[in-house]
C-alpha cells in the first residue's frame, strides 16, 4: 500500500482529485487535457481506491462494477446538499420564531375556515354519534359546539364516541385505541370538576381536549420534521421549505380535527428522528424508535408499516461501524474478526425478532380484550339503554352479539383478529374494493398525491444512479430510498386495497417523504433565494412569489391553496374530500 502511495507522487497534483473521484477507464494525451492518464496511471488509482475501500461511479454517470462491491472499510463522503453562503442573512432565533408563528397562523386560519363554513350542515348518512338532549348542554356548550363544530366531522365522530363511553359498536373496532385514550385521560384530567359541576358537558370537554392534543401535536411535528430534513439534505433552506410545506399542507383539515394524524405524525417523525441521530447509543435509539413506532402503531394501523424503518436502520448499524481513529471512515462488517461477525449477527437476529414483537404488544393486548368483550354475551347486557337504542335505529352491532359477529374465533398477534372483518364490513377494504365507477372522483382527488409519489421515485433513482457504492448509500441513511420504498407501499395501497382519496392524509402525516421530495425540488430550482427571501409575503410567505415561476411551479401552489381552503370548508359542512 505504501509503495502505491508513493507512485502517485508522480501523478500531476491537478489531476489528483479526477483520480480519487473517477474511475478512469480510457484517455488520450493531448495538450488539451492536463488530466490525461495513461492506462498504467488510471490501474493505478483504481487499485488505490481498492485498497482504500473508496469505490466510485465512473465519470459518464453509470453505475460501475464495484457497485455491489464489499471492502474492508469506506471513506463517508456524503454529497453536500447544502446551503451556499450568501444564503444566511437571518438568525437561527428568527427561523424559528417565524416557522412557529407561521405554523400557528395556518392553524388559526383552519379554525376560522371550519368556523365559519360549518354552519352549512350538508345530510348524510355517516355516524354522528349519541344525541344529546337540549337540556343537557350548558351556555357555554353551545358556544364550544358551535365554535369547533367543523373539527367533529366523519371519523371524528367515532373517534370522540370511543373516548367517552369506549368500544360499544362494532364498527367502531377500525379506530385504534391511543388517540381516543389520550383524549379521555386529558379530559379528565382539567374538565372532571367542570363536568361534575354541570358547568360543561363531556361532550364539550372531550372535543376540546381533542383540539388541543391536536395543536401541540401538529408545533411538535414541524419541529421534528424540520430537523429530519435538516439531517437527510444537511440544508436549512430545505428543512425551512418543508416546514412551511408541512403548515399548508393538502390534508391540513386532519391535523387540527378529531383525528389521528397530528398524533401519528408526531410519534412517527420522533421515532424516526431517534433512528437518525447519532447520539447517544444506537441501543437507545433503537429502543425509543420502538416505544414510538409501538405507540404510532396504537394510533393507526399503518403504524405497522414503520417496522420497516427499524430493521433498515438494524440493517446498517450492523454492516457499518464508525473507524474510531477516523471519524468519516465506515468499517464493514465482513472486514471484522469472524467472532465478531457472529456476535453482531446474533445481536442483528435478537433486534429484528423483537421489534415486531414489541410494536404490536400494545395493540395484541387491545385486540384480546375487545375480542374477549365481544365476545362475550353477557357484555350485552353492560350496554347503555341510550347506545342501545341508537343501535336499533342505525343497525348497529353492539357488543354480545355473538349472533352477528363472525370474528371470534380469529387468532392473530400482529394485527387485531377484528380489524380485516371490520374494515371489510364497513369500509369495502379489500384487494380492488374501491375499484368502481361511482369511484373515479376519489381517485382523482387523491390524483396528486400519486403523482408526487412517482416523481419522488424518479427523483430518489436519479440520486441512487450517482452513489459510489450500496455501502456508500447505507453510510448515508439510505438517502431517500427508506422513505420513498415507504410512500410507494402506501401509494400501492391506496390504488389497490383501501380508500383512494384518503391516500393524501395519510401520505402527508405518515412520512417525511413528500416534504423532502417537494422541498428539494423548490430549493434546486431557486438557487439564488436567501433566507430572508422565505419569510415574505404574509400570510403564505415564500410560495406567493414561487408560485410566479412557471406553470408547475403555479399548480403546485394551487395544488395546496385548494387544497388547504377547499378541503377545510368541504370537511366542515359535511362533504366528502379527503
Amino acid at each position: 500500500m505504501e509503495n502505491i502511495e508513493e507512485n502517485l507522487e508522480n501523478v500531476p497534483s491537478g489531476c489528483m482529485k479526477e483520480l480519487k473521484g473517477f474511475a478512469v477507464t480510457r484517455t488520450e494525451r493531448g495538450d488539451e487535457s492536463l488530466c490525461a492518464f495513461s492506462e498504467e496511471e488510471a490501474a493505478l488509482s483504481k487499485k488505490v481506491e481498492y485498497l482504500r475501500g473508496e469505490f466510485t461511479v465512473e465519470s459518464n454517470g453509470k453505475w460501475s462494477s464495484h457497485f455491489f462491491s464489499i471492502p474492508s472499510s469506506i471513506l463517508y463522503e456524503k454529497i453536500d446538499d447544502g446551503d451556499t453562503t450568501d444564503f444566511f442573512d437571518s438568525s437561527p432565533s428568527q427561523i424559528k420564531d417565524f416557522l412557529l408563528w407561521q405554523v400557528l397562523g395556518m392553524r388559526i386560519f383552519v379554525f376560522v375556515l371550519q368556523f365559519l363554513f360549518s354552519s352549512w350542515d350538508f345530510s348524510t348518512d355517516a355516524f354522528k354519534g349519541v344525541p344529546i338532549e337540549e337540556g343537557e348542554l350548558s351556555k357555554l356548550d353551545h358556544i364550544i359546539q358551535r365554535v369547533f363544530a367543523g373539527f367533529k366531522r366523519w371519523d371524528a365522530v367515532h373517534l370522540l364516541h370511543i373516548a367517552q363511553y369506549e368500544y360499544v359498536f362494532e364498527s367502531s373496532l377500525a379506530f385504534f385505541p391511543l388517540y381516543p385514550m389520550v383524549i379521555r385521560v386529558l379530559s379528565m384530567a382539567w374538565a372532571a370538576p367542570f363536568v361534575h359541576l354541570g358547568f360543561i358537558h363531556v361532550s364539550s370537554a372531550l372535543l376540546i381536549s381533542a383540539v388541543a392534543i391536536n395543536l401541540g401535536c401538529f408545533v411538535i411535528a414541524a419541529a421534528v420534521l424540520y430537523r429530519i430534513v435538516q439531517l437527510i439534505s444537511k440544508s436549512v433552506k430545505q428543512s425551512i421549505i418543508a416546514v412551511l410545506l408541512f403548515s399548508v399542507n393538502p390534508a391540513s383539515i386532519f391535523f387540527s380535527a378529531a383525528y389521528t394524524e397530528s398524533l401519528y405524525c408526531v410519534l412517527t417523525f420522533s421515532g424516526l428522528l431517534l433512528l437518525l441521530e447519532n447520539w447517544p447509543s444506537f441501543l437507545i435509539r433503537y429502543i425509543g424508535s420502538l416505544l414510538c413506532f409501538g405507540l404510532a402503531y396504537a394510533t393507526r394501523s399503518n403504524g405497522l408499516v414503520n417496522l420497516c424503518y427499524v430493521e433498515f436502520f438494524c440493517l446498517v448499524e450492523f454492516l457499518l461501524s464508525i473507524d474510531p481513529e477516523n471519524p468519516r471512515r465506515r468499517r464493514v462488517i465482513f472486514g471484522s474478526p469472524i467472532s465478531t461477525i457472529i456476535s453482531k449477527s446474533i445481536v442483528l437476529i435478537l433486534r429484528v425478532t423483537f421489534a415486531p414483537l414489541s410494536v404490536s404488544l400494545p395493540i395484541f393486548i387491545h385486540g384480546r380484550r375487545q375480542q374477549i368483550t365481544f365476545c362475550s354475551q353477557s357484555s350485552a347486557n353492560n350496554v347503555p339503554m341510550t347506545l342501545q337504542r341508537l343501535a336499533a335505529e342505525h343497525r348497529l352491532v353492539t357488543v354480545g352479539r355473538t349472533d352477528i359477529i363472525n370474528w371470534c374465533n380469529v387468532s392473530s398477534f400482529i394485527i387485531p383478529p377484528f380489524y380485516t372483518a371490520v374494515q371489510s364490513k364497513y369500509w369495502h377494504v379489500s384487494l380492488l374494493g374501491y375499484w368502481r365507477f361511482r369511484k373515479i372522483p376519489c381517485f382523482l382527488i387523491a390524483g396528486p398525491a400519486f403523482f408526487i409519489v412517482a416523481f419522488g421515485v424518479y427523483q430518489t433513482w436519479r440520486r441512487l444512479w450517482l452513489k459510489k457504492s450500496l455501502l456508500h448509500l447505507l453510510s448515508e441513511g439510505g438517502d431517500h430510498v427508506p422513505y420513498t420504498l415507504h410512500a410507494v407501499f402506501l401509494a400501492f395501497g391506496a390504488l389497490f386495497v383501501y380508500n383512494a382519496e384518503v391516500l393524501t392524509r395519510v401520505l402527508f402525516s405518515s412520512s417525511p417523504f413528500p416534504y423532502l421530495v417537494l422541498a428539494r425540488w423548490i430549493s434546486d430550482s431557486t438557487p439564488q433565494v436567501r433566507l430572508s427571501d422565505l419569510f415574505v409575503p404574509q400570510p403564505f410567505p415564500f410560495f406567493t412569489y414561487f408560485c410566479r415561476r412557471g406553470l408547475t411551479e403555479f399548480l403546485l401552489y394551487l395544488y395546496l391553496m385548494s387544497y388547504l381552503i377547499f378541503g377545510t370548508t368541504m370537511h366542515a359542512m359535511w362533504l366528502p374530500f379527503t
